[in-house]
């Protein structure tokens, strides 16, 4: 079962939950997303300049991203993962569309500054299945944001080649990680969920080790300065599938890789864009899961 930080008002000391979902907790390790947790009283490191659009949520990462024909009075969104939107966690095959929302939450400036907190309006999207992404439309709107000197991000067209080198700015910490990819991962399982198409994040050498609080994180492509993804899991050791994740080729194969974290495609939300402005799962070609009917 994954585990994130406690849902907490965002002004507040960090504190370390492992007791979410006690019953199923019971019989299972702390798994990768575990590892995503905030640590218990942990310090915050701010570096200047790399944070523009990135945001802070009540235990997880998240960005500011402007669809591309969005208009400034258009209600800015968030994007962040489905896990980090409810307790307990979305099922398998569950999906959220248009569900009201009340999160808290902060968004920085480039220097990581907290510019300004709002909160949500509704939930537009949440889902765990294919993949791990959320979307959360805010109470103000692009040109609240500007004025408050919040700069949002633009979404790749496509997800990052092997080699990319790529940034994961954390707005829940206030710093970031680096590494080039290691290329995707055709299905990634973790306890009931399973993930397509999944980016790899080296994490030796320091590179891409993301930690508790990096859940929901862009990740930045640093040669155009775009969101191509969205850190999600991490390595954490123990059993294969259940306390880390494990990736399955075309041909079945199951395998464990050691120190490598991960993050989910971003480009499929372009796919369900009507006009290149409105959120809509009913446009043709949208890639992402629907409710169940």
């Amino acid at each position: 079962m994954l585990v994130v930080a406690a849902r907490r008002p965002v002004r507040r000391a960090v504190v370390l939950v492992v007791t979410v979902l006690v019953a199923a907790l019971a019989v299972t390790a702390v798994t990768a997303l575990g590892a995503l947790a905030a640590p218990v009283g942990a310090s915050v490191a701010v570096d200047g300049g790399r944070f523009a659009g990135t945001a802070r949520l009540p235990g997880c990462s998240g960005a500011v991203v402007r669809w591309p024909a969005a208009l400034d009075a258009d209600p800015a969104v968030v994007l962040t993962n489905g896990h980090c939107v409810r307790s307990p966690f979305l099922g398998a095959r569950e999906v959220l569309v248009d569900e009201r929302s009340r999160t808290p939450i902060e968004l920085l400036d480039g220097r990581g500054e907290v510019a300004l907190t709002t909160r949500a309006a509704r939930l537009q999207y949440a889902t765990m299945y294919r993949t791990d992404v959320a979307l959360l439309t805010l109470r103000r709107t692009y040109a609240d944001l500007a004025a408050a000197g919040v700069t949002p991000l633009s979404l790749a067209a496509a997800g990052p080649a092997r080699g990319d080198r790529v940034r994961i700015p954390s707005g829940y910490w206030r710093e970031q990680r680096g590494c080039r990819t290691a290329g995707t991962a055709y299905r990634l399982h973790e306890q009931r969920w399973d993930w397509w198409d999944s980016i790899r994040l080296p994490a030796r050498g320091g590179g891409c080790a993301i930690r508790g609080g990096y859940s929901g994180s862009p990740i930045v492509a640093r040669a155009t300065g775009l969101v191509v993804g969205v850190a999600n899991t991490a390595w954490v050791g123990g059993r294969r599938c259940v306390d880390s994740a494990c990736e399955e080729s075309r041909r079945g194969r199951v395998v464990v890789r050691r120190h490598m974290n991960y993050g989910q495609q971003t480009w499929w939300l372009l796919t369900c864009l009507d006009a290149g402005r409105t959120f809509d799962l009913d446009v043709p070609g949208c890639r992402l899961a629907k409710p169940r009917r």
